[in-house]
Order: structure tokens, then C-alpha cells, then sequence
């Protein structure tokens, strides 16, 4: 129960209360008149006991904090150096492509879908293949779900709530550019995946900025385009989450073999030959979960922990995290419940002591470094770049942000001036019904990191 450590060897309070302590006392004070109860655990890295906590044993829904849960685990479990794996083979004829789960298939970097297939396709006319039998995509062991069903419903169309799957394109999603023009509507056009496929409707074009409101949305067999763009915008990308990852990557992998001279015909000759093993590294992934919040990327490299285990069912991958989380504390306490790995859902339930407890024994293991590489610098990098700018700890701050309706968070590591690091974890939650909050927890939560680098070592406060 090494959790547990974390809360206890706590009630030992020293009479009166430092400058930092008095402010952290405040600050959680400010959060709270405005509605906001709130979670704080403290601890030094090298040390299993609390150096400050507030309600640290409670349950709170840690929003995108749960990646770094999730982060956690999959390092453990998988490693830092892990590759995603894609094979192409041909059998009795048929062209076979075994998933991985890889999310890197990304337009633009080195793993984007186009540089893939070109691989594919030299190595198919290297062994003189211009026809095969078919097509066969096999899923493996990433069955069921492409979502977890507790994600907002009304909102699965969006970016953040795109799908996942054994062989997914460009993070789930799909890119449109659109160019205000002249006439009555816009200029469409489809710039990731680069794919043919049907635009049925428009986007008109809106003399004024105000009220104009555009998007896409994937049917299947096509794009349906709505609304009205400013004519004065320019250019615009904008990214949507596709309908089935699976029927993008097939309608790609055809249209790039068809462009090549590679047609489908029954009766090909019937050859068995392994073709290409397309591996990618896990580090740009779990980059995009920490630096970028990446909703997709969180549940895809779940999964993935899961298939590694035998099942890449979304189910799977939760249970094989809340697995690797007990190996890497201990017995985990009651109130933890893992619903999803990117904190979408609202069923998430973590605990401020545990969340300190699983960066402590991260930054221990194997993958601390590339944990700690990852998360998000303050004024510098990812969630964070617009956030600590004229605070003293700046740059020192390496965290994870968190907010869905109702939950606010930030939790992550503080390098403290004399080189040492602190481990902190801020969780808060209010009324989901009260709007534009988070804007005004976020330089609480920033007053609270500052005094957090003010405690003194040995300072223990129940």
C-alpha cells in the first residue's frame, strides 16, 4: 500500500505556519469562494511522505490529468523505447495488412501516411507485383468500441473526440482547406488524408464575420459540408474526427495502389511474401498525450497497452492501465476509477496523493526521463505556453493541464533552484453548471505553484 504513504506520516502539524504555507492556505481559499473545492498533495521526489496536502485523499475527476496516469502506465508497461508495429504482407495473393494500433500516421512528419504507402508500393513492384487478389485488413485484437461510450455524445464529430482503432490516419481525423473566393461559396478541398472522396453541400460565403459558422462532417461514403465563412478570412484547415478510421486507411491503401499501377484482380497468382514492416516510435505519441492534450493519442496508446497484453479492446486497454498502476504503487486506493485514458469522461475518479505517488515512482523507473521530457514547460511549450509568463518559476514548471466542464486541474513536476524536483498535484471541482470558470482557476492554480517552490523540506501540514 505504498499509496498510502503518501497519507500518512501526515498529522504531525508544527505550530504556526510558514509565508508559503499561509499562501497556499489563501490561494486554496481564493479557489474555493469561487466555487472550486480543491485537492493539493506535495511531496519531494526522493521522499515517501507528504510535504503539504489538502484533501488529498479525496476523489475528484482530474479531467486531462488522467493522462498522466495513463502516460505512466503505458511506459511501464510498454517501455520508452517500444515501436508501433504495421505489417504488409501478401497471402495466397491477397494483400494483408496487420494492425498495430500506430498513431504516428501523421501528414507532414516522418511517418505520414503517403511516405508509408510509398514504401509499400516500391516494395511491391521490387518483387514485380501488379496485380493482387484483394485486400484484407486484419484488426487483430483492437475489437469493439472506437470511443468509450461515456465521451459527450453531441460532440463525436470533433477533433478531440476522434476515433481509434488498428489502423487509423491522421489522429482519427480528416483536414479540409477551405478558400473564401469570389462567388457564392467556397473552395473545398480535402488535405489530410489526401483521398478522393465526394463533398456533397457548401459554405457559403458571408459578407460579415460575425455569424458566420462553418464545418464537415464525415457520412461514410461522403463529406457533408455546412454553414458560412467570413469572405474576408482567408484560407482556413480545419480537422473533424472521421466516421471509421479502418475505411479511410482502406480507401488510401487503394487509391495509392491504383495511382501505382497495382490493381486488384481475383485471379492473381496466389504468393506468399512478407512486403514491409512499417515501425514508428512511441516517444512522438506520448509527446502529443502530455505537450498536446491529445485525446486520440491518450486512448490509441491505451489500447495499444492493452493489445500488448492480448486485447486492444478500449476495455482492455483500461484494464491493463489500472494494472500496470498497481505494479507500479501498490494496492491502489478505493476511490480510483478508471473510465478512459485521456479524462474525457466525467466517471474518471483520482486522487490528488496518487496522482504525486505515480510521478514519484515513474520519475524512479525506466521512463522518468521520458516522462519528464514530455509533459508540457511553462511559457515554453504545448498547454502551457501562455501560462506562468511573468511567474518565478517559469520554465522550472513541468506539468499536465486538465478542464471538462465541472473540473480544473494541474499537476505535474516543479525543479526547484537548488536542481531538486517537487511533485505536485492541484485537482478542483466545481458546479458544471457554472460557466467560464477555468480562466479564473488557472492564476490560482499558477499562485499555488509558486508557493509550492517556496516550501521548506520537512515542512508537513495535515
Amino acid at each position: 500500500m505504498r499509496w498510502v504513504l503518501v497519507v500518512a506520516a501526515l498529522l504531525c502539524a508544527a505550530p504556526g505556519l510558514s509565508a508559503q504555507e499561509r499562501e497556499l492556505e489563501q490561494a486554496i481559499a481564493q479557489a474555493e469562494a469561487l466555487g472550486a473545492v480543491t485537492g493539493v498533495a506535495v511531496a519531494d521526489v526522493d521522499s515517501k511522505t507528504m510535504l503539504w496536502h489538502r484533501r488529498a485523499g479525496e476523489a475528484f475527476t482530474p479531467a486531462s490529468n488522467m493522462k498522466l496516469l495513463t502516460a505512466a502506465a503505458v511506459l511501464r508497461g510498454l517501455g520508452s523505447d517500444y515501436q508501433f508495429s504495421t505489417r504488409f504482407q501478401l497471402r495466397g495473393g491477397r494483400l494483408v495488412v496487420t494492425a498495430g494500433g500506430d498513431p504516428n500516421w501523421i501528414s507532414g512528419t516522418e511517418q505520414a501516411p503517403d511516405k508509408v504507402l510509398q514504401a509499400l508500393v516500391a516494395a511491391l513492384q521490387q518483387a514485380r507485383v501488379d496485380r493482387i487478389a484483394g485486400i484484407e485488413l486484419e484488426a487483430g485484437t483492437f475489437t469493439g468500441p472506437v470511443r468509450p461510450p461515456t465521451w459527450p455524445q453531441n460532440q463525436l464529430d470533433t477533433y478531440y473526440c476522434a476515433p481509434t482503432g488498428g489502423l487509423v490516419l491522421e489522429q482519427g481525423t480528416f483536414a479540409l482547406r477551405i478558400t473564401p473566393g469570389d462567388g457564392d461559396a467556397a473552395q473545398v478541398a480535402i488535405a489530410a488524408p489526401a483521398v478522393a472522396l465526394p463533398l456533397h453541400g457548401s459554405i457559403a460565403i458571408a459578407g460579415a464575420k460575425k455569424g458566420a459558422v462553418y464545418g464537415a462532417i464525415d457520412q461514410g461514403a461522403s463529406i457533408k459540408l455546412n454553414g458560412r465563412i467570413w469572405r474576408g478570412s482567408g484560407p482556413v484547415t480545419i480537422r473533424n474526427a472521421v466516421h471509421d478510421p479502418s475505411a479511410w486507411f482502406l480507401l488510401l491503401l487503394r487509391q495509392r495502389l491504383q495511382a501505382a499501377g497495382i490493381v486488384e484482380d481475383p485471379a492473381a497468382a496466389p504468393a506468399d511474401r512478407a512486403l514491409l514492416v512499417q515501425r514508428t516510435p512511441l516517444l512522438p505519441a506520448l509527446r502529443r498525450v502530455l505537450e498536446d492534450s491529445s485525446n486520440f493519442d491518450a486512448e490509441q496508446c491505451l489500447r495499444v497497452l492493452g493489445a500488448h497484453g492480448g486485447d486492444g479492446s478500449l476495455a482492455g486497454g483500461v484494464a491493463a492501465v489500472t494494472a500496470q498502476l498497481h505494479a507500479l504503487v501498490g494496492e491502489l486506493p478505493a476511490e480510483l476509477q478508471v473510465v478512459d485514458g485521456s479524462g474525457l469522461s466525467r466517471g474518471n475518479a483520482v486522487t490528488p496523493a496518487l496522482l504525486v505517488t505515480v510521478l514519484r515512482e515513474s520519475l524512479h523507473g525506466a521512463g522518468g526521463p521520458t516522462l519528464l521530457a514530455c509533459l508540457p514547460v511553462g511559457h515554453e511549450t504545448g498547454t502551457l505556453e501562455r501560462r506562468f509568463a511573468r511567474s518565478p518559476v517559469g520554465a522550472r514548471v513541468h506539468a499536465k493541464t486538465g478542464w471538462i466542464r465541472g473540473a480544473s486541474a494541474l499537476s505535474g513536476v516543479l525543479r526547484l533552484k537548488d536542481g531538486g524536483l517537487r511533485l505536485f498535484a492541484i485537482l478542483m471541482r466545481y458546479d458544471s453548471r457554472q460557466s467560464g470558470l477555468n480562466p479564473q482557476l488557472k492564476p490560482v492554480q499558477e499562485r499555488m505553484v509558486e508557493a509550492i517552490d517556496g516550501l521548506a523540506a520537512g515542512e508537513r501540514r495535515p
